[in-house]
């Protein structure tokens, strides 16, 4: 198992698009263990992010590489199998709601850290889109998860 970080930093949240798409490759899991979001704007206004199951985000136009975070072994752990999309050629179809989170537009923050065993689990080429319920503040977002072979 390795844990892995990725950010997008002040950006306008939309409730038409995603902020992120989660895809792990055919084959791994993926469990998402936090989620910090925070408000960016220069006035205070509600802004919420949803975590949702999604389906057919799988035509990336755009992609955040994964961080590696500490050491399995003596060596750093291998680059991320799971890709993170910012952008796409057509949105995916979202799911049920996850999870809420809000945040207000004035430097806000809110951090979602899951309890062992609640973690957001993702399978064989599932996906999890992060997509804003209300609002379009700037924000910005960072995402935790381990990458698990199955």
């Amino acid at each position: 198992m390795a844990t892995y970080t990725v950010s997008r930093d002040n950006v306008a949240q939309s409730t038409s698009s995603d902020f992120m798409t989660f895809l792990p490759a055919s084959g791994h899991s993926i469990q998402i263990i936090e989620i910090s979001v925070c408000g960016m704007g220069t006035a205070s206004a509600a802004n919420s992010l949803g975590v949702y199951r999604s389906t057919g985000g799988t035509t990336g136009s755009s992609a955040l590489t994964p961080t590696p975070v500490g050491r399995i072994t003596s060596s750093i752990p291998p680059a991320a199998s799971t890709v993170v999309d910012t952008a796409w050629v057509s949105q995916p179809t979202l799911g049920g709601l996850i999870l809420a989170l809000g945040c207000n537009s004035n430097g806000g923050i809110y951090r979602w850290v899951a309890r062992p065993g609640e973690e957001i689990l993702c399978v064989n080429a599932d996906e999890i889109s992060l997509r804003g319920i209300t609002g379009t503040g700037n924000i910005t977002v960072h995402v935790v998860f381990t990458e698990d072979p199955l």
